[in-house]
């Protein structure tokens, strides 16, 4: 019988744990993101000052938007992360501050323009 290192399975899972690891680090990256559907309230840019209360959204080019449950003053119902000055996620009944930088940073090219709103 041929000890187990020299057989090659050690090595498979030492690959295979290491995909793994690869795969978790990855996943976590990203648990900051918001998933669709989540409730948050914002504080806009150039909207009316005081938290709106929404849900998040992604548009046809993969924009996080949040879409108002009630329209602001000017007629905003949605908001881009570019639109976002502070962002809070409800967690376990809670209100939870997101980072607004750091999500940008997930965002397409496309979304991180002016006017993207």
């Amino acid at each position: 019988m041929r000890p187990l290192a020299s057989s090659g399975t050690i090595t498979a899972m030492k690959t295979s744990n290491l995909f793994w690891i690869a795969v978790l680090c990855a996943t976590s990256a990203h648990a900051g993101a918001l998933p669709k559907g989540a409730v948050v309230r914002i504080e806009g840019i150039g909207i009316e000052s005081g938290w709106h209360v929404g849900k998040v959204a992604v548009d046809g080019e993969g924009c996080t938007m949040v879409r108002l449950d009630k329209a602001t003053k000017g007629g905003y119902t949605a908001l881009s992360l570019m639109g976002t000055a502070r962002l809070e996620r409800l967690q376990a009944g809670e209100w939870v501050e997101m980072p607004v930088r750091a999500l940008r940073a997930h965002e397409p090219k496309p979304c991180l323009v002016d006017g993207s709103d």
